[in-house]
């Protein structure tokens, strides 16, 4: 394995960064210098090159440390590009035609590009339609991107900001065909409207509302915090009024990871930029409590690096200080904040990991090498602190741990394995005695909700039983006695197996995590022994909780409310089927997005510090 790394880093050694990271660079050396190449002295009179351009592409060589043909090709590139430019411009004024540039990947896998002239006034379908033309794409695959924004297809180009010489990126997806008979059979009327990728997206955002839903009841109205948890595992309250665009910018962020876990970085992208604009419609002072929208800019980025979208990664600077911003806000500027919560802060020192890694990426696509050069030698001293024995880990499973746990502890231990094993136990007993304070609280309430019935002349066991049956809600409680003043509940013996199954805190904190109440989550689970996909079906039919003629039949009766549960209907067939996706991209540890094994920046350090030595160091 060694061998074969010695020779990837040789074999990089001898290739110089690719012409479209040269033109970036060179691109931004000429902004920053105000330099105009279709303008004397670089353009002659009849539009032709002058003696100055090379002279220019000497200088840019050499501060670049870049072969001095390629520059030379790339400034008369630039050149003739910004010609064009002008010529279009003209266009534009004189007929309304606007150039639209495009970039894509070819059959053969090359990176394209072309341009396309049209009207502003036209829908993005209609030159959705035209891209696939020239491309040869299916038209139904098709995504267009500017500006980290997808293009809404029934919206017209000036509506979304599209100018002339404006740069669309398209994105395409193609599915098996056993997959897409799937989705032929789930979304018949759907997929002839629209197309293979829009589709998987509508379903995790139906999915998330299904489960965003029940917060609108008014049933809920006691309920006005959705639990999300600390860097310990704390519950964070959150407003009710932020409570379906949390929800749902946090599903697509978890979809889009779990693509990225699958290196496919052009759906993930997809995801993670609808997350965004989810996420946008939280109030900041949420935003700088939690570190969701900081990894999520990180990992946007990360999704430009490796689909090498190098006019993407101009808008990364921007989502780059907005992480920093955000992480020095919830962290601390020196992580002090993290280290009074945790008590170490390595493990979360992977965000900066990759923080200071992508920042170095972008100067060096500036042409800044100097401050690349400090940001990737960063990097590299915390790639250093924070890999993990792969060895150490295997040991550490083999004492009955997950590879996860075995990660994070030797991570936040220093790669120390005695110590790394008594962490897992710590934080174990950490999140057991978190729950155990959560459900004495839950119990305090129940007390004092049951007190309140008796003092308003119920007997305690009608209280007791009528409290449960609404789910712990005290006015859904009251509306129950009212209506069966005297009403009979079966005992717990009398329940069934279903209410002496054991099911697990992780469980329980899985079905909470959608939305619904910790309390009312578990009644549903021991109702349907355990069975998340039927519990999490019975609390969306039912507003959030389960109605007491459910809970005191036994689960295999008839009734109503089963056969609703049940999902008799094509309707509900399909919502099962979504929400049961969107529970499978839920991670059940809460440190999942920490969990990197880092080799993928590795090799973007190896790669850009070979560039930075420059072609005179590349013979080896």
């Amino acid at each position: 394995k060694k061998k074969e790394e010695e020779v990837v880093v040789s074999t990089m050694a001898t290739d110089g960064p690719p012409e479209n990271v040269v033109q970036d660079q060179v691109r931004s050396l000429l902004e920053n210098e105000k330099v105009k190449l279709w303008e004397p002295p670089y353009t002659t009179e009849n539009k032709s090159a002058s003696p100055e351009l090379k002279i220019l592409g000497e200088k840019y060589a050499s501060q670049l440390c870049i072969d001095l043909c390629m520059v030379e090709n790339v400034l008369e590139s630039l050149r003739c590009n910004s010609l064009q430019g002008l010529s279009a411009k003209k266009t534009f004024e004189d007929t309304g035609l606007a150039t639209i540039r495009i970039n894509y990947t070819s059959q053969a896998k090359r990176k394209e590009k072309a341009k396309l002239t049209t009207k502003l006034n036209i829908s993005a379908k209609d030159l959705r339609a035209e891209i696939a033309k020239v491309t040869g794409m299916n038209e139904e695959h098709v995504k267009l991107i500017m500006n980290s924004k997808v293009l809404k297809m029934d919206r017209s180009l000036a509506e979304q900001n599209v100018k002339n010489n404006s740069m669309i990126m398209v994105m395409q997806i193609t599915l098996t065909e056993e997959q897409a008979k799937e989705q032929e059979t789930i979304f018949q009327v759907e997929m002839k409207e629209q197309d293979e990728r829009k589709a998987k997206i509508s379903r995790t955002r139906k999915g998330a509302e299904i489960l965003a839903q029940h917060g609108e009841n008014t049933d809920l109205s006691n309920v006005p915090y959705l639990e999300i948890a600390d860097q310990k595992g704390r519950p964070i309250p959150i407003p009710a009024v932020e409570k379906k665009a949390l929800l749902l910018a946090m599903t697509l962020h978890e979809k889009g990871r779990a693509f990225m876990k699958k290196k496919d970085y052009a759906s993930a992208l997809l995801y993670l930029l609808d997350a965004d604009e989810e996420f946008g419609k939280c109030g900041s002072e949420l935003l700088n409590i939690v570190d969701n929208h900081a990894v999520l800019q990180l990992e946007v980025v990360w999704c430009y690096l490796q689909l090498e979208q190098l006019d993407c990664l101009r808008d990364a600077e921007e989502r780059l200080r907005r992480a920093q911003t955000r992480l020095n806000n919830c962290y601390g500027e020196n992580l002090e904040r993290l280290y009074n919560l945790k008590g170490n802060t390595a493990n979360e020192q992977v965000l900066y990991l990759r923080l200071k890694l992508l920042q170095g990426v972008v100067l060096y696509h500036k042409g800044k090498l100097d401050q690349t050069k400090n940001h990737l030698n960063e990097a590299e001293m915390l790639l250093g602190k924070l890999s993990v024995d792969d060895k150490k880990v295997v040991q550490l499973m083999s004492l009955g741990f997950t590879a996860q746990e075995a990660r994070l502890s030797l991570r936040a231990c220093s790669d120390d394995i005695d110590f790394a094993a008594s962490h897992i136990y710590q934080r174990r007993e950490e999140k057991a005695e978190i729950r155990r304070k959560e459900k004495a609280e839950r119990k305090r309430k129940k007390e004092e909700a049951v007190n309140s019935l008796v003092a308003m002349g119920y007997s305690e066991r009608a209280a007791s039983k009528a409290f449960r049956s609404a789910n712990n809600n005290l006015d859904r409680a009251i509306e129950i006695l009212k209506r069966s003043p005297q009403p009979t509940y079966l005992d717990d013996e009398e329940a069934g197996p279903s209410n002496r199954v054991e099911i697990s805190e992780e469980t329980i904190n899985q079905v909470a995590f959608l939305g619904f109440d910790h309390s009312a989550a578990e009644i549903a689970l021991r109702r349907f022994n355990g069975n998340i996909e039927r519990a999490v079906q019975a609390l969306i039919a039912h507003g959030g909780y389960l109605p007491s003629s459910l809970l005191n039949s036994p689960p295999s009766s008839s009734s109503p409310e089963d056969m609703e549960v049940e999902d008799s209907s094509e309707e509900r067939q399909r919502e099962r089927e979504i929400v049961e996706e969107v529970l499978a991209d839920i991670p059940e540890h809460e440190e999942d997005y920490l969990d990197m094994t880092l080799e993928e920046e590795r090799e973007v350090i190896i790669k850009y510090k070979t560039w930075l030595q420059g072609p005179q160091q590349s013979t080896s």
